[in-house]
């Protein structure tokens, strides 16, 4: 146990958003989708493991882009301390990957911020 109080709702609305990436994903074949599934399934993981005490919800949820949904995954991922490392292992790969889909979706869509 580290001390570090852990971010159940915040678990729960990485696990929405990036189910909600995965699903404007599911016609995708190419590498960037694989990377949003595996990161689904890391939070989907914790999620489980972690359950929030009340329900989570993300609003706007049904109007955001795959861009959107991950790069507000990516917050909340990087808002987590680090310390939770310990009792959420794959904490450091969930960052990469989100960081890894976010540059590679913002490219693919011509975007820059």
């Amino acid at each position: 146990m580290t001390g570090v109080a852990m971010p159940a709702e915040s678990i729960a609305k990485v696990d929405l958003l990036l189910g909600r990436a995965t699903m404007l994903t599911a016609d995708r074949w190419d590498d960037l989708a694989a990377m949003i599934h595996e990161a689904m399934g890391i939070s989907l993981l914790m999620a489980a493991t972690h359950p929030s005490s009340r329900p989570v919800n993300v609003p706007g949820l049904t109007r955001l882009t795959a861009l959107e949904c991950v790069e507000n995954a990516l917050r909340e991922v990087q808002a987590w301390d680090l310390a939770l490392a310990a009792e959420l292992p794959d904490l450091a790969q969930l960052r990469v990957l989100l960081a890894d889909v976010r540059r590679d979706l913002d490219s693919s869509v011509g975007r820059r911020g």
